[in-house]
């Protein structure tokens, strides 16, 4: 009897334990990429450029817990991302160590939803907004505090980040509030046939407030060294607008920048104001099988070392409309620079004293007409192209202003359900920007080519 007993307690047991796990609710999501890339003499010399070509796989997942219909906490991660044969698990016989398998956590965080507004609270894309044009953080997750009110037809957002940390920096002197926080207040406006919003942005940066060279800083706190000490304050201004006029659809976004770019603790040095402006708008039509779009892109440049203000816009990371000129991985090192118009590489954004030597994108700016056209001859085949002319905001002294034109093409198929592969070749008929100025000297074209075979499930 008292074995039963025993044995009815342990099964009691079980499912007092066994109950709350039921009610959990698990919904996974992710998508399985491998990526190809090709790129020609990014340096525009046939006599001296070499071509890259490389594949690279990332396995993503995503997981929601809800915990009730008003909880939930959702995890996403990332597994064995980069280019293929450089993280392998195990390499026999090979001449390096073998390294570790890679998984990255880059989502934790929970929402909460109250009768008025829904809270998430942890690490997330916190910030996106209007168009993919504005989304300047882009690719990255921030740690945070997210409020979302919906009032239809209004949606109020409140948002905060802790972009970087640097108090706890026990190995480093003189740290104290050395952070990167960034406020955002916005609201979305939906009705039929159009949808509005305008955000706010301020960005309180202390990481190079109090910073003496004989500081030791850990790899990855800064961009850098500096030798002067100094502040950022600025804020960003973001309206946008989609509106559907019959067989017409508008759509634009602005991003205005003012405040403080740099203010310095040493009075001789002189600071800089931050006055700059990014915009696009496009226009398009669907014509049944085929769709047809007109766009322009602005974005302001400084390469003026000499006066007191900051005009270079701030570029965004996740428009990725061409594969040369603004592709994340494409087209990198264009001109002998660090990477091109995606400027994602340039840790330290625009330059206070541009190069003269080899382009700067961050400080060149630009302006980009382009016209686009899609095209479907069989239900599950979409044919893409898109036509660009690209001219620098602002250059350097006496150099030309014509980037050059891009011309891409792109395939798409839907291999079976949740299986597509796309193709892109892309070509540049490159500007006498890269001359530098130079007289007689010559350019080269260039082109790359991408392909990706993506799962999703």
């Amino acid at each position: 009897m008292k074995k039963l007993s025993v044995i009815a307690v342990a099964v009691a047991a079980c499912m007092l334990f066994a109950i709350p796990a039921m009610a959990l609710d698990v919904n996974f999501s992710g998508s399985y990429r491998a990526r190809g890339f090709y790129d020609d003499n990014m340096d525009l010399d046939d006599n001296t450029g070499a071509s890259r070509a490389f594949m690279d796989h990332r396995l993503r997942v995503k997981t929601v817990f809800g915990i009730s219909d008003s909880l939930s906490a959702t995890l996403r991660f990332d597994a064995v991302e980069g280019v293929w044969g450089t993280a392998l698990e195990s390499t026999p016989g090979a001449a390096y160590p073998a390294q570790p398998g890679n998984i990255d956590i880059d989502q934790a965080y929970i929402t909460a939803k109250f009768d008025l507004f829904e809270l998430s609270v942890g690490r997330m894309t916190a910030i996106k907004f209007g168009m993919q044009f504005g989304d300047y953080p882009g690719y990255f997750e921030h740690d945070g505090i997210k409020l979302v009110s919906e009032m239809d037809p209004l949606t109020l957002i409140a948002v905060y980040e802790k972009r970087q940390e640097v108090d706890r920096a026990l190995a480093v002197s003189e740290t104290a509030d050395e952070d990167r926080d960034a406020y955002f207040l916005g609201g979305i406006y939906k009705a039929e046939g159009l949808e509005a919003g305008f955000l706010g942005g301020y960005y309180r940066y202390r990481n190079m407030s109090d910073v003496s060279n004989t500081d030791l800083f850990p790899a990855g706190l800064t961009p850098g060294t500096p030798t002067v000490n100094y502040t950022q304050d600025y804020y960003t201004w973001e309206p946008y607008f989609k509106a559907n006029l019959g067989p017409l659809a508008l759509q634009g976004e602005a991003i205005w920048f003012t405040g403080e770019w740099k203010k310095y603790d040493d009075a001789d040095t002189q600071d800089l104001d931050f006055d700059a402006l990014m915009y696009n708008l496009e226009a398009s039509t669907d014509l049944g099988p085929a769709k047809l779009g007109l766009g322009y892109a602005f974005s302001s440049g400084d390469y003026n070392a000499n006066d007191n203000e900051m005009s270079a816009a701030l570029q965004c990371y996740s428009w990725e409309p061409l594969l040369i000129l603004t592709g994340w991985y494409s087209g990198l090192e264009l001109g002998n620079a660090a990477t091109n118009f995606n400027v994602h590489q340039d840790v330290g954004g625009p330059d206070d004293s541009p190069s003269a030597t080899v382009p700067s994108y961050a400080n060149l700016g630009y302006k980009i007409w382009y016209v686009t056209g899609a095209f479907s001859p069989l239900e599950d085949v979409t044919l893409s192209a898109i036509i660009a002319d690209a001219t620098a905001d602002e250059t350097a002294s006496g150099w030309d202003d014509d980037v050059g034109r891009e011309y891409d093409v792109t395939a798409t198929v839907k291999l079976m359900d949740n299986l597509t592969y796309m193709a892109t070749f892309a070509y540049m008929d490159a500007g006498d920007l890269y001359k530098l100025g130079v007289a007689g000297a010559t350019v080269d074209d260039t082109y790359s080519m991408f392909h990706k075979l993506e799962v999703k499930f």
